[in-house]
């Protein structure tokens, strides 16, 4: 341990991981794990101490996290947060009594990203569980249909045209029929118009009726032209309708067909790389 100097903390901080980490490891004893948990004890050190290195920690502060997250690692099997918590705070405020506010915030924050969140890997590991044999199940994904291509289907935008062309097409003729109805029917009745039982009339009483009449056709007559006059409207703004979603229609698989047909040749183009690579390599 009096071998892990300044100037050789520095040094190992500066390799590669695997080197830095052997090198780090040789300064120390491993007597606490002697399978293959002392590699992630090793490994637990090294990336303590790369850490405080990275944060601009002096290279004695270095040392010291190194010897406490060594001691530390063996105590991390126990998986209750108050456990681990407890953990750190001793090795914060008696290991490292020297730390600045925000060397020791940065600290706290990465051992306890790394400790807490991941206590049950860190239980398993140094509890011994490193050498148990898994099972593994195999599970049978079925996945959907694969749909049709849009060349062989509907497309949605277009589905959706449809829909509204068959719509205002029901409507209009609705409409026509109507109106058509309406036309060829009687536009007068004269039941409202009473005869009286008398047959001998006089003038009088035949002008009275004859008012009577002409009141009643007028109103009936003026009551079915408002009627047509609606009904020629919503004709005319449902073939208007109709005449746009057709236009939207022919324009969508106008610009469909134009996409497939500009869809590329994958094979030729896999021909053209095949060609390209048989080229380089004969060169």
């Amino acid at each position: 341990m009096d071998s892990l100097t300044e100037s050789e903390m520095a040094e190992i901080s500066r390799l590669q991981r695997d080197a830095g980490m052997q090198r780090l490891s040789c300064h120390f004893s491993w007597p606490e794990f002697s399978d293959e948990r002392r590699r992630f004890h090793q490994e637990f050190v090294y990336d303590v101490a790369m850490f405080a290195a990275d944060r601009g920690l002096s290279w004695n502060n270095v040392i010291r996290v190194a010897v406490a997250s060594k001691d530390m690692f063996p105590q991390l099997d126990d998986h209750k947060v108050h456990k681990l918590l407890s953990v750190l705070r001793d090795v914060l405020c008696e290991r490292l009594p020297n730390l600045t506010p925000v060397h020791r915030h940065e600290l706290t924050r990465y051992l306890t990203d790394t400790c807490v969140t991941r206590r049950r890997l860190f239980q398993a590991v140094v509890g011994g569980a490193a050498d148990m044999s898994i099972v593994q199940l195999h599970l049978e994904v079925q996945l959907p249909p694969t749909p049709c291509p849009l060349a062989q289907g509907t497309d949605l935008h277009e589905g959706e045209t449809q829909q509204l062309l068959a719509k205002v097409t029901s409507a209009l003729q609705q409409k026509e029929e109507e109106l058509r109805s309406l036309r060829e029917g009687s536009r007068v009745t004269l039941s409202e118009v009473s005869l009286p039982e008398d047959e001998h009339l006089d003038k009088q009483s035949i002008l009275e009726l004859v008012r009577a009449a002409v009141r009643a056709t007028k109103g009936q007559i003026e009551e079915s032209l408002n009627h047509e006059a609606t009904l020629l409207g919503d004709i005319l703004q449902l073939k208007v309708q109709q005449a746009a979603l057709a236009t939207r229609r022919h324009h969508n698989t106008v610009s469909s067909n134009t996409a497939h047909n500009k869809r590329p040749d994958m094979s030729a183009k896999a021909k053209s790389k095949t060609r390209v690579r048989k080229t380089g390599n004969a060169v």
